[in-house]
């Protein structure tokens, strides 16, 4: 039984719809209503009549319904359309003819590549498009060519009759012609400092499939050299002659370089706030009275998104006219964020469970450029606010500073601790993938308990002063949603005052694409403490081990020994290694299955690289759900050498790659 017609309105006027299913009509109905609105009328008219017609039609035919036929019908306001789509042809076997020189897959997937792409669309046997196909053989034919058969020719022919299951079968004839490859490749005006860099870019060149494409990507990739290093007006051009029988092509490049260009000054637009000038004209002062190098700029960009103060950022070197020799001004444009922002967040995980927290945020504090920023945020463990002001150019320079306070009451185990710090921090951004923090900071807290001991708590009220740096070199493609790359970061901390002691902890991380949706992730880390016991250092001050970033068995800072009420008392020395695959299951949802590996030691260590052989192992499973701030991450992993009072395995729900 055929479904009821289907009716829209639109622009007051009625179109009814027969003989299109259901799944079809939410398309059209897009469709009828774009075009009604683009013909303006208000009333229903033969021509509009017959346009509606026109394009539904085409639709159907787009969809593979070559026979598709559309009557109309006007009654009043009203337009009745009725459709015979007639039987849809889907395309059958293939079979090709000639010099294929390619394998047979490789053509089929470029001949039907533009069938395929569509959403929902069958890979073995797509809808029947002529359109679409006939895209398919010039790709044939462009791919071809790629491989320096430049007189390729490509002819489809459809089967005359479709069967009866609406296959339609065609042959593809392939004439490939004679081979052209690259033969010698003679290059001048190259700059000096430049010209061994560009022969070793076009050394592999000869003997190279031949095509005009390949000749102008060298030319773009030699341009390019030039103008990243300052050359801003260098063009390059070739000169080759092809025979008509195929064989070798020797091919002559003429770069004109011109002048190398520096950069007089730094050129922030005028609609810019004034603190944003003030950070631009800071982070870009290093470029000025230099050559023009992208490399360095990069860096310069880089370092003054990281401030968060800009939506969009245009990087131009203006020409100055008349200038010898060569000078540009480098002209800063763009578009700058909001600067007052006020969020408000919910969360969990299985560590601190149901979260809560508001946070405020100043881009411009006073038009300065700095950055004010508040947060207060709840958990079970208790309340944690503070308030961090940076200035990402700290006297005009390419350096940024901030100054943070923190209040917080940690009261999640058998204890309560209540702490104040304050961090005064100085950070620059080297290069891409280079960074490093230099800080000092001083805390006090006080630890109370009815249940722990003295030598398991450690010191009950303490007061701590330190100082340190950090440095990452992250060269990972994203610091959130990593795909492939690598980081490793480090961090050494002196500390002095109720306890002395230094704190070291280094991390790494590798990531391996191995197809499209398959991936492999591998990390570490090692935290010591030496100079001071266990016994000696206040609880929170120790390391731990366990948890969904480090040894997934645990829960959070369980691996080791822990009281009869569960509260971990941690050691000086944590060492933890992960291995996982991941494969993409659907559109940004990843089944992953790992292996960790850790201990927790509590000696006085000597070395940094102290650590106990006692390791822990874990298998498991998880799900990863992407979201633009990170993954969603639900872990289970297993304990596989379960002791007198542990748990057989632990679930976690957390947010951000394990490492």
């Amino acid at each position: 039984m055929a479904p009821a017609p289907f009716t829209l309105q639109e622009a007051g006027v009625t179109v009814t719809v027969s003989g299109i299913e259901t799944t079809a009509w939410d398309d059209l109905r897009d469709m009828l209503r774009d075009q009604l609105t683009l013909s303006g009328n208000t009333t229903a008219t033969e021509p509009l009549a017959d346009d509606l017609a026109f394009f539904t039609r085409q639709e159907y035919i787009r969809k593979g319904w070559p026979d598709a036929n559309v009557e109309w019908e006007v009654t009043g306001n009203v337009i009745t359309l009725e459709i015979d789509s007639g039987r849809q042809i889907r395309v059958g076997e293939i079979t090709w003819r000639g010099e294929l020189i390619l394998p047979e897959e490789e053509l089929r997937s470029f001949l039907l590549r533009p069938s395929t792409e569509r959403e929902g669309a069958d890979s073995a046997n797509p809808v029947w498009v002529r359109k679409e196909l006939d895209g398919g053989v010039g790709l044939v034919q462009r791919r071809l060519r790629a491989e320096g058969y430049l007189q390729a020719t490509v002819k489809m022919t459809p089967a005359p009759d479709i069967q009866p299951d609406g296959l339609r079968n065609l042959t593809v004839e392939v004439d490939a012609g004679p081979r052209f490859t690259f033969g010698s490749v003679e290059f001048s005006g190259a700059p000096a400092e430049l010209d061994a860099k560009m022969r070793a870019q076009i050394a592999q060149t000869p003997g190279e499939p031949f095509n005009e494409a390949r000749v102008q990507q060298i030319e773009g990739q030699l341009t390019t050299i030039a103008k990243d290093r300052g050359w801003l007006n260098a063009t390059t051009m070739s000169d080759y002659t092809l025979g008509k029988m195929g064989g070798t092509v020797d091919v002559v490049i003429l770069m004109t370089a011109g002048e190398r260009v520096m950069i007089t000054r730094v050129v922030p637009h005028e609609d810019f706030s004034r603190g944003s000038r003030r950070v631009l004209t800071a982070n870009f002062r290093e470029a000025e009275g230099k050559y023009y190098q992208s490399e360095d700029l990069d860096i310069m960009f880089k370092r003054t998104l990281d401030t968060a103060m800009f939506a969009r950022l245009d990087v131009e070197p203006r020409m100055l006219p008349g200038v010898s020799p060569a000078a540009a001004e480098l002209r800063l444009s763009g578009e700058e964020t909001k600067p007052k922002t006020l969020g408000f967040e919910l969360g969990y995980d299985t560590f601190l469970g149901a979260q809560a927290g508001i946070n405020y945020r100043n881009t411009n504090f006073r038009d300065r450029g700095n950055t004010l920023a508040a947060e207060l945020n709840y958990s079970v463990a208790g309340p944690l606010g503070s308030i961090k002001l940076t200035d990402p150019a700290i006297f005009n320079s390419g350096y940024s500073a901030s100054v943070q306070l923190a209040l917080e009451n940690f009261s999640l185990f058998e204890y309560s601790r209540y702490g104040t710090s304050l961090t005064l921090e100085l950070a620059r951004r080297v290069s891409k993938g280079f960074s490093y923090t230099v800080f000092a900071g001083f805390s006090a807290n006080t630890v109370s308990t009815d249940v722990l001991t003295d030598v398991e708590i450690g010191p009950d009220a303490y007061a701590f002063g330190s100082i340190g740096a950090s440095l990452m070199l992250d060269y990972r493609d994203s610091p959130v949603l990593p795909k492939k790359g690598w980081f490793l970061s480090a961090r050494l901390e002196t500390t002095g005052g109720t306890a002395s002691f230094i704190r070291t902890d280094v991390r790494a991380a590798i990531y391996q694409p191995i197809t499209k949706k398959f991936r492999f992730a591998a990390g570490g880390g090692l935290l010591s403490i030496q100079g001071a016991s266990t016994e000696e250092l206040p609880i929170d001050s120790r390391v731990f081990n366990g948890g969904p970033n480090t040894v997934r068995a645990f829960a959070e800072r369980e691996l080791g020994p822990v009281t009869p009420g569960d509260t971990p008392l941690g050691g000086t020395a944590a060492v933890f290694a992960s291995a996982e695959f991941s494969y993409e299951i659907y559109p940004n949802l990843e089944f992953a299955v790992f292996t960790d590996v850790g201990s927790l030691a509590g000696a006085n260590n000597g070395s940094p690289f102290d650590y106990s052989s006692d390791f822990r192992t874990t298998v498991g499973a998880g799900l990863r759900y992407k979201l633009p701030f990170g993954p969603i991450r639900l872990d289970y992993g297993h304990n596989l050498d379960r002791r007198s009072g542990e748990k057989s395995g632990m679930l976690h729900i957390t947010v951000g790659f394990a490492f």
